[in-house]
């Protein structure tokens, strides 16, 4: 190798940053060692041998070297923690790096994280109030703090109400979507994906047109060009009933009938109903007690009505308070 090659390979390398004092004496040490095993095999070399003195002498700076670029060699970043397991109904699988957990409550999910759900549903937390519920038969990439990617499957998405944080990115074949403090629901079948909202705006962002701003009560199937829209559509009803059932349970003990009442029905996509303005105005004082985990909808408007002593009944879409 010429001078030359050496002055372009040093060239090459780059200016380096200082290394920490711990890595140069590592480093100092690593010469040390080399210079004396090149001088002790020097000195008991055959006499016509020891022209091979430079050779040494090259071999040592390139070990030297190599000890000093690995001293300052970046430590890999570790990944992010980007949500948490809330709840958990069946099975469900977190893949990492190669390797599979079984989900659990509280479990931390990590950048690169793949949840897979077979007959399971699960919920997650982004932040504090973004949450995610998986259907089942899905597959959900976590890929950063603030996107996802929906493999298969369905998934819904309460923001936790207008304006909330952090804001969402969900990368669908269709293209990326986005909230506008929303509750909504994208599912993903091949090539075929349906983005369906029910509370607030979504907006479907695509490569070869402009932005489409899908409202509550649409629903918008894309397949590769093709675009079909369904309008009008309702709040409540099977199509959503789902997500309600892996919802994070509400914590009732002590809180006001009222903060129970505007949940469920959010949870439901009902309409909420009073028999007269003074019960409506009562249900601020009335407290409540016990827990409401693990019922459904049922169960739970019967049990708080037995507490309070509020007759609720859930009608079509409707929530009926005191008849």
């Amino acid at each position: 190798m010429t001078h030359f090659d050496y002055e372009r390979l040093i060239k090459l390398a780059g200016e380096r940053d200082m290394p920490s004092s711990e890595g140069m004496e590592r480093a100092r040490q690593a010469a040390h060692e080399s210079w004396a095993r090149m001088l002790k095999s020097r000195q008991s070399a055959p006499r016509g041998s020891r022209f091979r003195f430079p050779g040494f002498a090259l071999a040592a700076g390139i070990a030297v070297a190599g000890v000093f670029l690995w001293v300052q060699r970046p430590l890999p970043m570790p990944a992010e923690l980007v949500a948490r397991v809330s709840t958990l109904a069946g099975d469900a699988r977190l893949e990492d790096s190669g390797a599979e957990t079984a989900a659990r409550v509280s479990l931390p999910v990590h950048t690169g994280t793949t949840l897979t759900t077979r007959e399971g549903r699960v919920a997650v937390t982004l932040g504090n109030a973004l949450s995610l519920r998986v259907d089942r038969q899905t597959r959900l990439r976590f890929d950063s703090r603030d996107q996802v990617t929906l493999l298969a499957g369905a998934l819904y998405v309460d923001s936790g109400g207008i304006n909330a944080v952090p804001a969402l990115r969900i990368e669908t074949p269709a293209g990326a979507v986005r909230h506008v403090g929303t509750q909504y629901q994208v599912q993903v079948a091949g090539d075929v994906t349906i983005v369906r909202v029910r509370e607030g705006r979504v907006l479907l962002s695509r490569e070869s047109s402009a932005p489409t701003d899908i409202a509550a009560g649409d629903e918008l199937q894309v397949s590769g060009a093709g675009v079909r829209w369904r309008r009008g559509l309702p709040s409540y009803g099977e199509d959503w009933e789902w997500s309600a059932g892996i919802a994070p349970a509400l914590e009732i003990e002590n809180r006001p009938l009222a903060e129970f009442i505007a949940w469920v029905a959010r949870e439901h996509g009902w309409q909420v109903r009073f028999v007269d303005v003074a019960l409506q105005s009562r249900a601020t004082d009335i407290r409540l007690h016990g827990s409401l985990d693990p019922l459904d909808s049922a169960a739970m408007l019967e049990r708080v009505a037995l507490v309070t002593g509020v007759p609720l009944s859930a009608r079509d879409g409707v929530l009926w308070v005191g008849e």
